[in-house]
């Protein structure tokens, strides 16, 4: 009998020590999940488009400005990673570029439009044509030459 009794009682922490380790990593797993899912695009250089019409009025009102569109998805890693990049080209490229962002998961209609296969896509807008393009992410002197051969144009 006091090996049933220790039996039981040994059931009972493992019991009790598996709840609070589940308990553990749920709310640890919420606190990650919380601040991953907030919205990254706080920064005024960096606007986000919310539909195709606003989209459609962006490239029509855009004239010979170069638009950069950062196709993005909230669980991509590479999309994160190349947010702060963009984030610091729109500021100090104000005078050329206009930056915006767009999730694919609430615009899937312009998947097709823009041939996009993968992201983060970031396509290069100008005189409302698609002039270039880049899949995946790369550093941010990729992004700044591309900018160069599209504003440099208007120069000369």
């Amino acid at each position: 009998m006091k090996e049933n009794l220790r039996y039981n009682i040994l059931q009972i922490r493992l019991c009790a020590l598996v709840i609070i380790i589940f308990f553990f990593c749920v709310v640890s797993c919420k606190n990650d999940a919380s601040s991953q899912t907030q919205p990254s695009v706080n920064n005024a250089a960096v606007r986000s488009i919310e539909n195709v019409e606003q989209l459609n009025k962006i490239i029509e009102t855009s004239e010979d400005r170069l638009l950069i569109l950062d196709f993005y998805a909230d669980w991509c890693l590479p999309c994160k990673e190349l947010e702060p990049i963009l984030e610091k080209i729109a500021n100090e490229e104000s005078d050329t570029v206009s930056i915006y962002k767009i999730d694919i998961e609430r615009n899937r209609e312009l998947l097709n439009s823009f041939r996009i296969t993968g992201v983060p896509y970031v396509a290069f807008v100008k005189n409302k044509e698609n002039v270039f393009s880049l899949t995946g992410l790369y550093p941010k002197n990729m992004y700044l030459k591309v900018i160069e051969r599209y504003t440099k144009e208007n120069e000369s």
